[in-house]
């Protein structure tokens, strides 16, 4: 079978319906590669087929975001009769279902990776097809995500980067064939790879998406077509900065990230573009209001049935053995202690009809009820998920900075938009606590916490997290996921 149709037909482009025509595409199953890739509306068919992969359950529309890899950071406490969450939340990654949603995962990034690849490849031979501007803004794209897949593989599967940056992690696929590729170390990923594609998608990224100069476009109302908006939805010029500040941080480069976060932050364009959350739109709007802060993320993925997230996981009536539920007191207790006027716990929980599995539940992906009296953009939130926050560069930064009167101001910077208090500096440990509880309030349900403690190699539940820190020390067997066993077969 030709390669195209292994991968085109075999892997990602079923679209789902969208909030738009460009959303709504679905190409043809026995559509040649040549015919796709004659016309501009077959590049964005292509590409949204990619972006709607990324939404997939195996990656970021559940694996990546609030189930496998937050259950592993003990963000919960699953129901000991669901042995999956049970043996994930033990660190247990021989356990068969484990396995295989790990070899799901590794499949699905590997097939999406491909695919971009594909695309970069049909761009060098798109001559005449796409404007100049589109071919750079897409070929930014396609490198964004690659890089982006790649780094979340080697967030998960590769070596504790702060131990052993010299040991062998994962391939790095720049083709678009199929093929056996070699595990690069850890440090040649991350530099030689992952970086440098983020570089070039920045410079092509600078001068050709529309972003800049429009926003991020959540409707189809304005001048410029379908196929040029949603940018919350791509990886875009200002997302692809952000991945590099955390690429730099991950990497140990606290100064290069630093400048990068800073570069972001002192934009007068991304706080017009990226306006902090309207607390009166959020605490006082009971019908739909906007509990993924979306004006705050710079991107994201389209999940139409992201309502089914509560009701399957999070929901203590309806969620069954999946039900997700912290440990009891753990909300009020620990994780908000004082300050339950943050608007993350006012608006993300609620007290748990089952009081005695968790006190909370967790309704961030609760359904909402569309507005009747609103344009497309104002309802844009109910089917959207983060993949990355402007509040992350805001810590990026206060972490990286030298002097810790800086590390507070930014810091303070962030709760000023969660309805926080002013923090008075106190000292370096109190202001990495302090930071790290920020992370566990601010990235409930997306995925990030893992990644953060496995970076600092530290405690899993440190005293933030409101647990026996000696029973979940920092062990590189809890931190490095084993790739799965298809992978090292073919070694």
């Amino acid at each position: 079978m030709k390669l195209w149709n292994i991968i085109w037909i075999g892997i990602v482009l079923v679209c789902s319906v969208g909030c738009s025509d460009f959303l709504d595409v679905q190409p043809k199953d026995k559509q040649s590669e040549e015919q796709l890739f004659s016309t501009r509306g077959g590049f964005y068919t292509a590409v949204n087929g990619i972006y709607n992969k990324m939404a997939s359950t195996a990656l970021y529309g559940k694996n990546l975001s609030y189930e496998l890899v937050d259950v592993i950071s003990k963000r919960y406490a699953p129901l000991q009769s669901n042995t999956y969450l049970t043996a994930l939340s033990t660190f247990d990654y021989t356990e068969t279902s484990v396995q295989t949603g790990l070899s799901n995962t590794w499949t699905a990034a590997y097939n999406t990776i491909l695919n971009c690849n594909v695309v970069l490849d049909n761009l060098e031979k798109s001559d005449g097809v796409l404007l100049p501007p589109e071919y750079r803004m897409l070929k930014g794209e396609m490198l964004a995500l690659r890089a982006f897949l790649h780094f979340d593989m080697l967030r998960l599967f590769g070596p504790v980067y702060k131990l052993h940056p010299e040991m062998e992690s994962i391939p790095y696929n720049e083709s678009s064939r199929v093929s056996a590729l070699p595990l690069l170390t850890a440090d040649s990923v991350m530099h030689e790879k992952i970086l440098r594609d983020l570089d070039v998608a920045e410079s092509l990224l600078a001068d050709s998406d529309p972003v800049i100069e429009n926003g991020p476009m959540a409707s189809q109302e304005g001048d410029l077509d379908v196929y040029l908006r949603y940018r919350q939805l791509r990886m875009n010029y200002y997302a692809v900065l952000a991945l590099k500040a955390r690429g730099y941080l991950y990497a140990g480069e606290n100064t290069k990230a630093l400048a990068v976060a800073r570069k972001l932050l002192t934009d007068p364009k991304v706080d017009e573009r990226f306006p902090a959350v309207d607390p009166n739109k959020l605490l006082a709007n009971q019908d739909n209001p906007d509990r993924v802060f979306s004006t705050e993320v710079l991107a994201g993925i389209y999940v139409k049935d992201r309502a089914d997230i509560h009701t399957t996981y999070f929901s203590s009536e309806q969620a069954g053995t999946n039900y997700l539920h912290p440990r009891k007191n753990y909300v009020n207790t620990n994780l908000f202690a004082e300050e339950t006027q943050d608007y993350r716990f006012q608006s993300w929980w609620r007290t748990a009809s089952n009081e005695s599995e968790g006190g909370y539940d967790f309704i961030k992906y609760e359904e909402i009820a569309k507005p009747t009296q609103a344009g497309e953009s104002e309802y844009f939130y109910a089917v959207f998920m983060s993949l990355i926050r402007l509040s992350e560069v805001y810590y990026i930064a206060a972490e990286c900075e030298p002097v810790l009167a800086d590390k507070y101001g930014w810091l303070n910077k962030i709760r000023e938009r969660r309805g926080l208090s002013t923090l008075t500096v106190v000292s370096d440990e109190d202001f990495m606590k302090r930071l790290r509880t920020e992370y566990l309030r601010e990235f409930m349900g997306e995925g990030q916490i893992f990644f953060m403690y496995k970076r600092l190699y530290a405690h899993l539940l440190s005293d933030e997290n409101g647990n026996d820190a000696n029973a979940y020390e920092a062990r590189e067997e809890r931190y490095v996921l084993p790739l799965p066993s298809g992978e090292i077969a073919n070694r």
